[in-house]
């Protein structure tokens, strides 16, 4: 992360945030050979998260009209409550001792 480039999604680049999702399959045969069947990342992973099903189905949907035109326009991790810093519009999280620009606010 300090570096700026991490391996996501079979590709290299820089995350932004230190905990993207992605969700992965495999099936182990009887001769014990494992076998990568599935993955998703991003968006994709959407179908195992319920809660998605019942925001669709409200009058303004999931409400994602804010500038990153996704979840973390309005939802933030709930372990870094309490915890002073910020977390940008993008879900990452700042640290208050960071000093970084977007403390400057």
């Amino acid at each position: 992360m300090a570096g700026g480039r991490a391996f996501h999604n079979y590709r290299h680049g820089d995350p932004g945030v230190p905990d993207l999702s992605g969700d992965s399959v495999f099936f182990k045969d009887d001769a014990g050979q494992i076998f990568h069947t599935y993955s998703t990342y991003g968006r994709g992973g959407e179908e195992f998260l319920g809660i998605y099903r019942m925001l669709d189905v409200m009058p303004k949907g999931r409400n994602e009209n804010g500038p990153y035109g996704g979840l973390t326009d309005w939802a933030r991790p709930r372990n870094m409550y309490g915890q002073g810093g910020m977390v940008e519009g993008n879900g990452r999280f700042h640290r208050a001792e960071c000093g970084c620009s977007h403390h400057a606010v």
